[in-house]
Parts: structure tokens; sequence; C-alpha cells
């Protein structure tokens, strides 16, 4: 999640030139704005050392399922972990990539070739191992649905 108006500055960034990678010389230095870019915003959104992060997830799928229509909503709130001093974001991005790897190691996904997570989401002993995994590491989706 970003604050109000990071895409607009963001874009404004990018039409004004700061991502490209074609060399400008400035001073008799060549640097690519992406680089110099880099270089700022990076540092700038380095965390702080006791700075504490959240995730928040938030999907509405709409669609029809035996000819009616069906929403389904799933939520997660995850925040920094302060006994494991791992931060939302690890949890949420690694946790779920070591669900998916012992998914696969287990076998329960034998599917040949590369697959979307909502591919293999759509194996119902696939996703609820890895809702299972999730949980069990303090990571808890609720899912609402409404016809």
């Amino acid at each position: 999640m970003r604050y109000p108006g990071h895409i607009s500055l963001i874009q404004a960034l990018k039409q004004s030139g700061f991502f490209s990678e074609e060399p400008l010389n400035i001073g008799g230095t060549s640097i690519k704005p992406l680089d110099f870019t880099s270089k700022i915003l990076f540092d700038e959104w380095r965390f702080a050392s006791d700075e504490k992060d959240f995730t928040v997830l938030k999907i509405i799928l709409q669609g029809k399922r035996n000819g009616s229509n069906e929403t389904v909503k799933f939520y997660l709130l995850d925040r920094y972990d302060e006994t494991t001093d791992i931060s939302s974001m690890s949890r949420t991005t690694g946790y779920t990539c070591t669900a998916t790897a012992n998914l696969l190691a287990k076998g329960l996904f034998t599917e040949k070739g590369v697959f979307p997570p909502e591919r293999v989401g759509n194996y119902e002993d696939c996703y609820n191992f890895v809702l299972q995994y999730l949980e069990e590491r303090g990571l808890t989706i609720k899912k609402e649905a409404a016809v």
C-alpha cells in the first residue's frame, strides 16, 4: 500500500525521464538517470532499524458461478512480528514462497510448466495447503462470500 498520490508522483518522475537508462553527460561524467534516481529513492525509502511495517491485502473477485452473480472478498492484515523480529513484508511474501516450495516438495502440485499462483489455487488441496501453512505462521486470510 502506498500513500495517497504516490502513483502520480512516480508517473511524474517517469514522464520527466528519471527512469531513463539512456546516459546523460553531466559535468563530464556519464550517468544514467535511473541510477541517480535509484540511489536517492532507495536511500530515502530504506526502513530505519526501529520502523515496524504492516501489510494489508484486499482482493475482490466478481463473476458468475452456476449462472448466478457471486462476489468473494479476501482480507489480510499482518504486522511486524516483535517476537521473531521479522517484518510483515518478509512474512507475507517469504511464507507464501516457502508454502509453495513445500507444496511442490510434497508432490501436491504435479503439473508441468510455468503456472501463475491463481492457476495453482484452482486445485482445492493446493489452495487449502497454502492457507493452512500461512495460518500456522500467524497469517490469517479471511474470506467473505456474498451472492
